[in-house]
């Protein structure tokens, strides 16, 4: 893989999501649709948070910064769609859309070895921060997709 076809890959998974996503109407997005308890601004949230984590983390990298502990995935989660709570449901697509746009920056700025060593950075454990990458936008785009459409097909 290289820097066009990771960004073929979650250009082409994002448009997947939003196809799905702008079949929702506004006055849909509070209904719970994932896990028993997520509205799609929830979704919204948490992508934009795991988008936004990916490109910090890689700034801290090339920084040559320590990296804090990761916390609970499940708490951070929770902390995300807690702090989406207070936000407008346009507040919240609008910080995800320009943490999505900041990860398609990123891709675009840096160096190819930077995204596909896998000894590049050494936090990374032999995996290319490519692949952090894609968990963060493509993969975790297919990963919810299923569940909204499946909610999709209920309400149809």
């Amino acid at each position: 893989m290289n820097k066009a076809e990771l960004k073929e890959k979650i250009l082409a998974s994002r448009q997947d999501l939003q196809t799905a996503m702008a079949r929702v109407r506004d006055d849909q997005a509070g209904r719970v649709i994932l896990h028993g308890e997520w509205s799609l601004k929830d979704l919204i949230g948490h992508l934009g948070f795991w988008e936004e984590n990916v490109v910090k983390l890689y700034e801290t990298l090339a920084a040559g910064q320590q990296v804090p502990a990761m916390e609970d995935m499940d708490a951070m989660n929770a902390q995300a769609i807690s702090d989406g709570g207070a936000r407008s449901l346009e507040v919240v697509r609008h910080d995800e859309e320009a943490a999505y746009r900041a990860v398609l920056a990123l891709v675009d700025a840096v160096a190819e070895a930077n995204l596909f060593d896998p000894a590049y950075f050494s936090w990374t454990e032999g995996r290319p921060f490519a692949e952090i990458i894609s968990d963060n936008t493509c993969d975790h785009f297919e990963e919810h997709l299923p569940e909204l459409t499946a909610w999709l097909k209920r309400i149809a």
